[in-house]
């Protein structure tokens, strides 16, 4: 998956199975309610993250953090 900024996803108010399909499966356990793809790692090992949250299995929140070692 190539770095964007968090807007040029278009993921607001889809499924997880429609998600999927699109961004595809990732590290990310079905049932979860937060999700996250990893959209870029430099030498240093930071990484900017895509973070989805769900509600009633569709997405409500999507942003991006950069983050230095594991996340979740």
């Amino acid at each position: 998956m190539r770095k964007k900024d968090a807007q040029s996803y278009h993921v607001m108010g889809m499924t997880k199975k429609e998600v999927q399909e699109e961004l595809g499966d990732g590290f990310n356990f079905y049932p979860d309610n937060v999700w996250y793809y990893e959209l870029s790692k430099n030498w240093w090992g930071i990484r900017t993250v895509l973070f989805l949250e769900f509600e009633n299995d569709k997405v409500s929140v999507k942003y991006i953090r950069r983050i230095v070692g594991k996340h979740k």
